[in-house]
C-alpha cells in the first residue's frame, strides 16, 4: 500500500519562483544560511524570501518577521527550525497557500514513536490542505538547471552544479551527496538532487515517478532503505521502458522482513532483501550494490548507445588484458564476437602481420608508430557488425601513445554506429582524455565489462513492458491451515498438476482405493493440525498391500491421538519417480503483495537456502529466468543420454500458481507445496500442499 495518498506534481515542486526560508541565516555556512547562498550563486532567477524576525536583511536580502509578512505567496517554504517549532511552522505554509515545503529538522520518526507520532501529526496536517512534504530530516532538494537550490549540502560548495540529464533521488542526504559528488567530478551534470529523509509525505517511489516527466531526463540514481511505495515505483519503471530512462538503485537494509506469516514457510524464508531484488529485477531496474557502483556505471547508462545482444569485442596494447577482458566477458554471462572468415580477412587488411585477426584483438605495440590502426580496427569492427558492445583497454599510456586520438577515434564510434563502448585506463591522465570526450572508463577489466553486461541486461528486459503490479494492502489474518486433501483440491481447481491420489475417509475405503490405484503407492496420515508428516512417522511408501494401508489407519489413527491432533482419514497416492524436489509456494507480504516462491525442495529446503521469489503476476519468461538462477538447475540440462528438464512446463506452473494466488486476495494467505516431483521429459507434480486461509471477515 502507498504511503501517500496522491502523486504530486513533481517538477512544479522542484521548479518554484518564489521560495520562502524560515530559520533563514546571514551566515552562508549554516544550514538556514546555505540554501539562499547558493540559490544567489547558481542563477536561481526567482524571489527568495528569508524569514528571521531578528534581522532586517539575510545575507543582503530584505528579512521579514513570519510567511504571513511576504508581498507575495511562496510556492515552497524551506524549514530550517528546531523539530519543536516545525508544527507551527508547516501551518503557516498551509496559511499563506505554500504548495511545498522542505523540512531540514530532526527528531521525528528517527527518534523512535513520540517523534513518529508528531511526524505522523505533520503529515495529517498537510495533506487536508494539500501541502506536500520533503523530510523531515533531509538535507533538501534542488533543481540545478534553474538554481532552484534548496538543500544545504558541502558537496554543491565543493562540487559546482552543473545541469545534466541525471536525477539523484535518495532517502539518505549523505547518499545524494555522495552520488553528486561522484559524478561531478567524473565532469556528469546533474539536473535533480531530492533527498527524501524520514519520508512523511514524499517517497523516493514518488520521486522517481514524478521525476520521468521531464522530457530530457536520460538516467535516475537511486537510494532507498525501504520501498514504501512498490505500486508508484512499478509506475515509474513502466515509463523508465517506454522512455528508455534507466533506473540504477541501490537497495540497503538487508534484514529478515516481518510482514510474512510465521506458518507459511514460503514466507518465513522470504527475506525482505529477496523480495525487493525480485521486484526491481521484474521491472528493470538496475540493482547495484552501493554508492561507487551508483556513480561508476552511470557513465554508461546516461548515454544513448544501447547494445542488441550479447557480443562483446574486445581491444587492447596489452595481452594480458585481452585474457582479463575475455575471462570477464564470460563472467558476466556475455560472449566474445566470432569474426567469419570475410570480416577475419577484412581485419588482416588493417593489422599488422604479426597481429592475429582474432577475438580478442590484442594490437600489440603497433599503435606507438602507427596510431592509426586503431581508428582503422573500430570502422572494421563496426562494418563487420559481429559486435554487440566494445571493450578496449589501455593499461599503459605513455610517450609515443596518442591517447588523444584513441580517446576521439573510440567517442566518434560509438556515436555513429551506436555501439556501447567501455574503455579499462588506470593512469588518471589516461582515463581524463576518454572522459573529456564523453567516453565510459573503469578501473578494471572486469568492472568494465560488468558495465556492458548490466547494460545488455537492461536492454534486454526494456523489450518487455514491466508487468503492473497487483493490488497491495495489509497482511490478511491466517485462519486454520487446510488438510492436505483439501489443499490439494484448491491447487488442483487452480489447475496446478497435482499427484494422482485418494482419500480414504474410512477404513472401510482402503481395499477399493487400492484397487483403483497402480502400486507402489504413498500411504500420508491427514491432519490439519500437521504438516510435517514424516517428522511424525505419517508418511510410508512403497506400499502395494491393503493389509498395510489397514495398519498404516491403525498406525496414524494412534500416532495422531497422542499428539492431541485430530485424524480424517488416509491419502493414498501413486507414488512417483522423481530426478529432483523442488518446492513452490506463495504468500502475501504487505509491501509488495502477492509474492511466489521455486527453490530446491525436500526435507532440506531451509538448509539449502537456494531459491528465487517472484511478485505476481509475472511472465513465462520471468518465471524461466528465476528458475534458471537455482543451482539446482545447473542439473536441469540434457547430458549423457538424458532428457531436458520441462523448463517451459516449470515455468507454466508458477505463472499459473502467481495468477490463481493473486486473484485470492483476501480469501489465501499463503501456499506450500514441497516437494514438487521433476522428472526428466515428463510433466512437474505437487505431492504435498498446505494452503492456509484467512480469517472470515
Amino acid at each position: 500500500m502507498s504511503k501517500s495518498t496522491s502523486q504530486p506534481d513533481m517538477l512544479a515542486l522542484l521548479s518554484p519562483r518564489r521560495v520562502a526560508v524560515l530559520g533563514a541565516s546571514d551566515n552562508p555556512i549554516k544550514a538556514g544560511g546555505r540554501p539562499i547562498a547558493y540559490m544567489r550563486r547558481h542563477g536561481f532567477g526567482g524571489e527568495i524570501y528569508p524569514v528571521n524576525p531578528a534581522r532586517a536583511q539575510v545575507q543582503g536580502i530584505a528579512s521579514y518577521a513570519s510567511l504571513a509578512d511576504l508581498p507575495q505567496a511562496p510556492e515552497v517554504v524551506v524549514i530550517s527550525l528546531a523539530g519543536s517549532e516545525v508544527e507551527q511552522a508547516v501551518a503557516q505554509c498551509i496559511e499563506v497557500g505554500a504548495r511545498g515545503a522542505v523540512i531540514y529538522s530532526s527528531g521525528f520518526a528517527e527518534l523512535g514513536e513520540e517523534g513518529l507520532r508528531a511526524q505522523q501529526a505533520l503529515v495529517t496536517q498537510a495533506r487536508a490542505a494539500g501541502l506536500h512534504l520533503f523530510g523531515p530530516n533531509t538535507q533538501g532538494v534542488a533543481n540545478f538547471q534553474q538554481g532552484a537550490i534548496l538543500n544545504f549540502s558541502t558537496m554543491i560548495n565543493e562540487c559546482p552544479p552543473q545541469d545534466g540529464p541525471i536525477a539523484i533521488v535518495s532517502q539518505s542526504g549523505a547518499g545524494a551527496a555522495i552520488v553528486y559528488g561522484g559524478l561531478r567530478r567524473q565532469g556528469l551534470g546533474v539536473r535533480y538532487l531530492v533527498a527524501t529523509g524520514n519520508e512523511a509525505d514524499i517517497t523516493v517511489a514518488q520521486t522517481v515517478r514524478g521525476l520521468m516527466a521531464d522530457e530530457e531526463l536520460r538516467l535516475v540514481l537511486m537510494y532507498a532503505e525501504s520501498l514504501h511505495d512498490a505500486d508508484v515505483l512499478a509506475e515509474a519503471a513502466a515509463l523508465s521502458a517506454r522512455r528508455d530512462v534507466p533506473i540504477l538503485a541501490v537497495k540497503a537494509g538487508r534484514t529478515q522482513a516481518g510482514q510474512q506469516t510465521a506458518s507459511s514457510h514460503t514466507g518465513a524464508m522470504a527475506s525482505e532483501d529477496a523480495l525487493s531484488d525480485a521486484f526491481l529485477r521484474q521491472h528493470n531496474i538496475v540493482r547495484l550494490r552501493d554508492f561507487d557502483e551508483l556513480v561508476s556505471y552511470a557513465q554508461l547508462f546516461e548515454r544513448r548507445e544501447r547494445p542488441a545482444g550479447r557480443k562483446v569485442a574486445a581491444i587492447s596494447n596489452s595481452g594480458a588484458t585481452c585474457v582479463l577482458a575475455a575471462d570477464a566477458v564470460e563472467q558476466n554471462g556475455l560472449a566474445l564476437a566470432a569474426f567469419e572468415p570475410g570480416q577475419a580477412q577484412a581485419l588482416r587488411a588493417v593489422l599488422p602481420p604479426y597481429v592475429a585477426a582474432r577475438n580478442p584483438i590484442d594490437m600489440t605495440t603497433a599503435l606507438l608508430g602507427q596510431p592509426a590502426i586503431y581508428g582503422a580496427v573500430l570502422d572494421t569492427v563496426a562494418q563487420s557488425r559481429a559486435a554487440d558492445s566494445i571493450f578496449v583497454g589501455f593499461p599503459i599510456g605513455g610517450e609515443g601513445y596518442d591517447m588523444g586520438y584513441f580517446a576521439g577515434q573510440t567517442a566518434q564510434f560509438a556515436a555513429a554506429a551506436g555501439v556501447p563502448v567501455a574503455v579499462c585506463a588506470v593512469q588518471d591522465w589516461v582515463a581524463t582524455e576518454f572522459r573529456q570526450r564523453g567516453v565510459p572508463v573503469f578501473r578494471s577489466e572486469f568492472d568494465a565489462v560488468r558495465g556492458l553486461a548490466l547494460l545488455s541486461d537492461y536492454a534486454q528486459r526494456r523489450g518487455a513492458v514491466p508487468v503492473s503490479c497487483s493490488q497491495r494492502g495489509g497482511v490478511p489474518q491466517a485462519a486454520a491451515a487446510w488438510n492436505e486433501p483439501d489443499s490439494l483440491a484448491a491447487l488442483a481447481r487452480a489447475g496446478l498438476p497435482v499427484m494422482r491420489h485418494r482419500v480414504c475417509r474410512q477404513r472401510a475405503d482402503i481395499e477399493a482405493v487400492f484397487a483403483e490405484l497402480a502400486a507402489p503407492l504413498v500411504l500420508k496420515g491427514v491432519s490439519a493440525a500437521v504438516t510435517h508428516k514424516s517428522d511424525h512417522g505419517l508418511v510410508r511408501l512403497h506400499v502395494s498391500d491393503p493389509a498395510q494401508g489397514q495398519a498404516a489407519w491403525d498406525d496414524y489413527a494412534a500416532t495422531l491421538a497422542g499428539l492431541g491432533a485430530d485424524f480424517g482419514g488416509l491419502l493414498v497416492a501413486e507414488q512417483s519417480r522423481a530426478d529432483f524436489e523442488l518446492a513452490i509456494g506463495a504468500h502475501w507480504d504487505a509491501a509488495f503483495g502477492p509474492v511466489v516462491m521455486v527453490g530446491r525442495g525436500g526435507v532440506l529446503v531451509e538448509a539449502y537456502q537456494d531459491m528465487q521469489f517472484l511478485v505476481a503476476p509475472f511472465t513465462a519468461a520471468q518465471a524461466r529466468q528465476a528458475i534458471g538462477r537455482l543451482q539446482v538447475a545447473r542439473g536441469f540440462a540434457a547430458t549423457r543420454g538424458l532428457q531436458a528438464v520441462d523448463i517451459d512446463a516449470l515455468a507454466a506452473m508458477l505463472v499459473q500458481l502467481g495468477d490463481w494466488f493473486a486473484g485470492q486476495a483476501g480469501r489465501i494467505v499463503s501456499v506450500d507445496a514441497n516437494p514438487v516431483l521433476v522428472t526428466r521429459g515428463a510433466a512437474p507434480v505437487l505431492v504435498d500442499a498446505v494452503v492456509i486461509p484467512a480469517q472470515e471477515q
